[in-house]
C-alpha cells in the first residue's frame, strides 16, 4: 500500500513539473533540457570523496585480484539523500557559429543547473558571469573549454568574473581562461580599505568572533616601510593577488582544473566560508604560499593533484581544521618530515601517492593523530621506511606504500598502528622476520602483492588471528614453512599465484578453513602429495556484482541505507585450476585431473557439495510422497504399473542415498581412529540413525533387490505392449 501512495505521489509531481517546464522553458536547439537529481549532474562526479584507492579493480569480475567491499558509513548516506534534490538543467555545446551572449538570453531565467562546453575548432567564446545575473536560481555551474589547451591557437573559452553569483553553490571551471573585471577588483579593494596608511599582515586567529586574516597596521620598525593606500591598490593590480570570487558566499565546490592557474593565495578565496570541497588540479603550481587557504575555514576536501609542488611546509596548509580528505598526488615531494604538515584534528584520508618521496622522517605524522587512511609512494620512485616513520597515528586504521624498499621487513616500521586493519606493500621486501606483524594485530586484510618476496619466517604471521585476506601473489616464493598459516584461523581468502611454487608441505592448510585459496600460475610438480588440495576451494574466483537495488529507476534513492551497491560471491572457474609443469608428459594438466585419472592416488577424495545431497534427499522424499499419494487414488491397470515403477525407482535413489551417508560416516570414524580418537565421540546425525541402523546390514542386499523388482516391472511392462 506504501507503494502505491508513492507511485502517485511521483506521477502527480511528474505530471506538474512537466506542465510546468513545456509551457515556462524554452531549450534551444543546440541544449539539452530536463529534470535531474543533482546526483545526475556531471558536477556530481566531484562531490565524490574517494576513501580509499582502487587496487587494480577492473569491472564486475577481478579473477587475480582481491575485490574488497566498499561500505558507506551512515554519514555519507544522508549526504547522498540531501544532495538528491531536483533541478531544472541544461546542458549546451558552444559551436563555431554560436554567440554566447544570444544563447544565454534565449534560455528561459528559471533553469538551476547550467553546463557550457566548448566545441572544438570553435573559435574564442567569452562568458561573462554579469550575462549570468537572471538565473537566481542558479545552484551549479560548469564551464568546460575545449579538448586540446593551447595557449597558441585560437580556440578558448575565457571566462570573465564581472558578477557575484551570491546563490551558486557548485562550480567548475576546465580548461578556461579566467580573467577578473575591473568592477570586482575595485569592490574587494573598497571592502578592505579602512585607512590611507595600512598594509597588511597575516595574525593567528585566536578569537573566533574575528576573521582569520586581520588587518592590523605594521609595528614601528625603522626598516618597515608603510605604503599608502593608492600604491598598494596599483601594486595589487600589477601582481595579479586578486579576488577570483569575492561575493559568492554560498560556493560549496569550487573545481578550477586545467586552467594554467600557476600560483594562488589568499585573497582569491577570502570569504568563501561555506566552501567545502576545493579542487585546484594540473595547474603547474610550484609552490604554495604561506596561509594560502587560511580565508576558507571550512574546506573538507582539499585537492592538489598533477601539479609541480617541489616542497611543502607548516604554515602552507595552516588553518584547515575541517579538513577531512587531502590529495597531493603527481606531485614533486621529495621528503616529509615533522615540518611538513600543521595539524588537522579531522583528517580522514592523506593520499601522498605518486610523488618522488624516498624516505619517511620520524614523527612526521604526529599531528595527524586522528587519520585513519594514508597512502604514500609511487611506482618510479622507492620509498625507504624508518623506525618509528608511522608513529602518532594511533587512529590509522588503512595503511597504503607502494614500492617499498627494505630487505627485511621488521616490526620497527609499524610501530604505534595498534588500530591498523588494512596494510597494501608492494615494491622490493625480501623477507618478513619472525615478528614483523607483532604491532598490528587487528589487520583483516594484508596485502604483500609483488614485493619479491622469497622468505618467510614460519613464524611470519603469528598472533594475526583477526586476518580475513592474505595475498602474497606475484613474488619469489619457492617455499614456504610448515605451519605458517597456522594461527589465521579467520582466514577467508589466500592468494599463492604467480609464485615459484613446485610443491607446498603437506597438511599445511589442515588448521585453516578459507572459502577461496589461489594457487595457479605456480610450476607444480605434480604428486600425490597434494591430496588434500580441494578443487571446490583451488578453483574459485571472486564475482562482483549489482545488488537488487541497481541504482538505476530511482537513481539510488532507494538504495540509502543497504550499505554497498555491491555483493560478493565465490564461484567455480576451471581456468584458475593449478596446472602440473613436472612431469613433463604431464605438463598443462590439471593438478586435480592428474591425481584423479593419472595417480589415482587413494588420499585424493574431492569435496564434494553436501547441498547436492540435500536437494536429492528432499527430491527423493517429494517423490515417494507423490507416488504414494497417487497410489491410493489408481484409475487404471496402466497409471497403476506406472506409478510402481515411480516408487520403486525413488526408494532406489533413496538406498543409494543412504549407502552414500554410510560409507561417509564409516570413512570419517576410519580417520578419528587413525588420529586416536574414541570413536565413541563419533556421532551420526539424528534424522538418519533410524534409517542407517534400518540398512546398515543388508544395504547391499536392498539396493540388488529393489534393482532386480525395477527389472521385472519393466520387462511385464514391455511384454503387455507386445501383446
Amino acid at each position: 500500500m506504501e507503494f502505491f501512495k508513492k507511485l502517485a505521489i511521483f506521477m502527480v509531481f511528474c505530471n506538474v513539473a512537466c506542465y510546468g517546464w513545456e509551457r515556462e522553458t524554452a531549450c534551444p536547439l543546440i541544449c539539452t533540457c530536463n529534470f535531474q537529481h543533482i546526483s545526475e549532474t556531471a558536477i556530481h562526479r566531484f562531490l565524490q570523496e574517494k576513501t580509499k584507492s582502487n587496487l587494480g579493480e577492473a569491472g564486475f569480475v577481478e579473477n587475480n585480484e582481491v575485490i574488497y567491499d566498499e561500505p558507506l558509513d551512515a554519514i555519507e548516506l544522508l549526504e547522498k539523500n540531501r544532495r538528491n534534490i531536483v533541478v531544472k538543467s541544461a546542458t549546451c555545446i558552444l559551436q563555431t557559429e554560436t554567440d554566447p551572449m544570444e544563447l544565454i538570453d534565449s534560455l528561459s531565467a528559471n533553469f538551476e543547473s547550467l553546463t557550457f562546453i566548448q566545441a572544438y575548432k570553435s573559435g574564442n567564446k567569452t562568458i561573462k558571469f554579469s550575462w549570468l545575473s537572471k538565473f537566481e536560481k542558479l545552484i551549479s555551474l560548469e564551464l568546460i573549454g575545449p579538448t586540446i589547451f593551447r595557449k597558441d591557437v585560437d580556440n578558448h573559452l575565457l571566462c570573465q568574473m564581472d558578477y557575484a553569483l551570491e546563490n551558486l553553490k557548485y562550480l567548475n571551471l576546465e580548461r578556461v581562461l579566467v580573467q577578473n573585471s575591473k568592477e570586482q577588483i575595485q569592490s574587494f579593494l573598497e571592502v578592505m580599505k579602512e585607512s590611507e596608511n595600512i598594509t597588511f599582515e597575516y595574525v593567528q586567529k585566536v578569537d573566533g568572533n574575528f576573521h582569520p586574516l586581520t588587518i592590523i597596521r605594521k609595528g614601528s620598525a625603522e626598516n618597515e616601510e608603510v605604503l599608502p593606500y593608492e600604491v598598494f591598490k596599483e601594486q595589487r593590480k600589477t601582481s595579479g593577488e586578486i579576488p577570483l570570487f569575492s561575493g559568492f558566499k554560498k560556493l560549496s565546490l569550487l573545481r578550477i582544473a586545467n586552467c594554467e592557474l600557476n600560483n594562488i593565495h589568499w585573497e582569491m578565496f577570502d570569504g568563501l566560508n561555506e566552501l567545502q570541497s576545493l579542487i585546484l588540479e594540473r595547474n603547474n603550481l610550484s609552490y604554495i604560499p604561506s596561509f594560502a587557504f587560511y580565508g576558507t575555514p571550512s574546506i573538507k576536501r582539499l585537492s592538489l593533484a598533477h601539479n609541480k609542488l617541489l616542497d611543502i611546509e607548516i604554515t602552507d596548509l595552516a588553518g584547515l581544521l575541517q579538513l577531512e580528505y587531502l590529495d597531493l598526488t603527481y606531485n614533486n615531494f621529495t621528503q616529509l618530515s615533522e615540518l611538513s604538515f600543521p595539524p588537522f584534528p579531522k583528517l580522514k584520508l592523506a593520499n601522498f601517492a605518486n610523488n618522488p618521496i624516498g624516505i619517511i622522517f620520524p614523527n612526521t605524522f604526529e599531528v595527524m593523530n586522528t587519520t585513519d587512511s594514508l597512502i604514500i609512494g609511487g611506482e618510479d620512485f622507492p620509498l625507504t621506511l624508518l623506525p618509528n616513520s608511522f608513529a602518532g597515528l594511533g587512529m590509522l586504521k588503512t595503511l597504503t606504500l607502494y614500492n617499498v624498499n627494505v630487505q627485511l621487513l621488521k616490526r620497527d616500521f609499524f610501530a604505534g598502528l595498534s588500530q591498523l586493519i588494512e596494510l597494501v606493500l608492494t615494491g622490493n621486501i625480501s623477507k618478513i622476520e619472525f615478528d614483523a606483524f607483532q604491532e598490528v594485530l587487528n589487520l583483516e586484510t594484508l596485502i604483500l602483492r609483488n614485493c619479491r618476496i622469497y622468505n618467510i619466517s614460519m613464524d611470519g604471521f603469528l598472533g594475526l588471528r583477526k586476518l580475513k585476506y592474505l595475498d602474497l601473489s606475484k613474488n619469489e616464493l619457492e617455499y614456504i614453512p610448515t605451519g605458517v598459516f597456522d594461527d589465521l584461523i579467520n582466514i577467508r581468502e589466500i592468494y599463492l599465484n604467480d609464485n615459484q611454487f613446485k610443491t607446498l608441505p603437506r597438511d599445511i592448510f589442515s588448521k585453516i578453513h578459507p572459502k577461496l585459496l589461489r594457487i595457479n600460475e605456480n610450476p607444480w610438480h605434480c604428486t600425490c602429495e597434494m591430496s588434500e588440495w580441494k578443487p571446490i576451494i583451488a578453483s574459485r574466483i571472486k564475482q562482483k556484482y549489482l545488488k537488487n537495488c541497481e541504482f538505476i529507476d530511482d537513481k539510488g534513492i532507494g538504495c540509502a541505507g543497504i550499505g554497498s551497491r555491491f555483493e560478493y560471491k565465490y564461484i567455480y572457474d576451471n581456468r584458475v585450476s593449478p596446472k602440473c609443469a613436472e612431469p613433463e608428459q604431464y605438463k598443462q594438466w590439471s593438478v586435480f585431473h592428474a591425481m584423479r585419472k593419472i595417480f589415482k592416488c587413494p588420499d585424493y577424495k574431492p569435496k564434494l557439495k553436501p547441498q547436492i545431497f540435500y536437494k536429492n534427499k528432499t527430491n527423493i522424499s517429494n517423490s515417494i510422497s507423490a507416488s504414494e499419494n497417487d497410489m491410493q487414488n489408481p484409475t487404471t491397470a496402466s497409471n497403476i504399473s506406472k506409478l510402481k515403477n515411480r516408487r520403486l525407482k525413488a526408494k532406489l535413489r533413496k538406498t543409494k542415498y543412504l549407502n552414500y551417508k554410510l560409507k561417509k560416516h564409516a570413512l570419517l570414524a576410519d580417520q578419528i581412529k587413525n588420529k586416536g580418537t574414541d570413536l565413541e565421540n563419533v556421532l551420526i546425525p539424528h534424522d538418519l540413525e533410524n534409517e542407517l541402523s534400518n540398512i546398515k546390514m543388508n544395504s547391499e542386499e536392498s539396493t540388488y533387490l529393489l534393482t532386480n523388482q525395477l527389472h521385472i516391472e519393466t520387462q511385464k511392462k514391455h511384454h503387455k505392449k507386445s501383446i
